[in-house]
């Protein structure tokens, strides 16, 4: 079974660049396609339910190294999703024909590397926050209305 984050439970969502931090996650077992809502805060709490579920294969587009660093000490194969958007559909199609590459650790490495600078740099991601004394009220103005745009996205 495969498993892979998803924006939302909608019918033919867009897979979710989030891993730990995915609101849904979607199950395929070669024939049906179920999407459950993460129980979870953190990555790494993730791959013991998977494991529970039968699962043998994450896609993913981007991980961290906590939940990196949990699926390699198991036997779960990572692909990846591709670039660009992709969707449920998308990643059903590819996993049916065998077109999902499986990633290398070194490959994962990287993936994880990108995601955690993505990570230290502003989530605004159009700009930077000033660095005065109200950095933090900028910065939580800021966010509010991004999340706000945005409500698949941001929690």
């Amino acid at each position: 079974m495969i498993t892979f984050p998803v924006k939302t439970d909608k019918e033919n969502a867009a897979v979710s660049p989030l891993f730990g931090k995915a609101k849904y996650f979607a199950f395929y077992d070669g024939k049906d396609l179920r999407v459950e809502k993460n129980p979870y805060e953190k990555g790494s709490q993730l791959v013991n339910w998977f494991l529970e579920k039968g699962v043998d294969k994450i896609v993913i587009k981007e991980m961290g190294s906590k939940p990196f660093n949990k699926v390699i000490q198991t036997n779960i194969k990572v692909l990846f999703a591709g670039e660009g958007r992709v969707t449920t559909n998308d990643v059903i199609k590819s996993f049916d024909e065998n077109l999902l590459k499986e990633l290398s650790p070194d490959e994962l490495k990287n993936i994880i590397k990108e995601h955690e600078s993505n990570k230290e740099s502003s989530s605004c991601g159009s700009h930077s926050h000033d660095h005065n004394h109200d950095h933090e009220k900028n910065e939580r103005a800021c966010h509010k209305k991004i999340r706000a745009q945005n409500p698949y996205i941001f929690k």
